[in-house]
């Protein structure tokens, strides 16, 4: 793969220089579903299985993108303030459906309220990626131009701040990747494989939120000490508080350095 278009599909892992605009943790999301699929890119290139450019530079953006989703159970998160009003509406009602089946489905989670909840499981993320693979499967170009063209505006959205995107610069973003999808070589077969990056994504998202002290319930449906949304994460002593300086010191520099370091062997391929 060319130098230029590893260094394209890197650009998402470059905006923690870009201070100040969203919160922390949407930014080390975002980044993680990136870093985690370039690192993937870069091992399958290890292996002699050279991943096409459009491969590494679509599938980047929507795995940074799909790392913002799970939080659609929080009106106060990134992909809830996307699209405004709608968006909003749509993350309230996220919440309280999800807050609904955690009550209903577990006797000692009545008063734990949505978030952190069903989109933050395993089940969440395997079924999002295969509802992806499913829509750019039958869809084929317009299907993929339209999910990868979302994802990276969302990812935009996560990873810039307002003055630095500008008014156009998120819509501007989820256009320029939407065209690559129509236009870059992928794998062969079509588009279906787009579902892998939108869950991995997804899942990232929740493996992240692990980390911290409020954990997720990983494994739902499962029963974990006699509990449905038992809530499983990093051992006690490692983990930290969302938007701490161990997150901004820490988690986003080794982020930014796995994504450099895969970039550049992405480059050298």
């Amino acid at each position: 793969m060319s130098l230029p278009s590893a260094m394209l599909s890197f650009v998402w892992c470059g905006a923690w220089l870009d201070r100040g605009g969203a919160t922390v943790m949407g930014r080390s999301h975002a980044l993680s579903g990136a870093v985690v699929w370039l690192c993937g890119c870069a091992g399958a290139a290890v292996w002699g299985a050279q991943p096409a450019a459009g491969t590494v530079v679509v599938g980047a953006a929507v795995a940074a993108g799909a790392a913002l989703l799970p939080d659609i159970d929080h009106p106060g998160s990134v992909v809830a303030r996307s699209l405004g009003p709608v968006t909003r509406m749509i993350a309230r009602g996220t919440a309280a459906g999800a807050a609904a089946l955690r009550r209903s489905s577990c006797g000692c989670c009545t008063d734990r309220g949505g978030h952190r909840a069903v989109t933050h499981t395993l089940v969440f993320a395997v079924t999002a990626g295969l509802v992806v693979s499913l829509v750019c499967w039958l869809g084929g170009d317009v299907a993929a131009a339209i999910v990868a063209g979302l994802a990276a505006a969302l990812a935009a959205r996560g990873l810039l701040r307002r003055r630095t995107r500008g008014m156009f610069g998120v819509a501007g973003v989820g256009l320029l990747v939407g065209v690559m999808a129509a236009a870059l070589p992928g794998p062969g077969g079509g588009w279906w494989w787009l579902g892998v990056p939108l869950g991995l994504g997804c899942l990232t998202h929740s493996l992240g939120d692990a980390l911290t002290h409020s954990r997720v319930p990983l494994l739902w449906p499962i029963r974990v000490r006699g509990c449905r949304w038992a809530a499983l994460g990093m051992w006690a002593p490692l983990r930290f508080r969302t938007g701490s300086a161990v997150e901004l010191l820490l988690v986003v520099p080794a982020l930014v350095l796995a994504g450099g370091f895969s970039t550049w062997m992405l480059a050298t391929a």
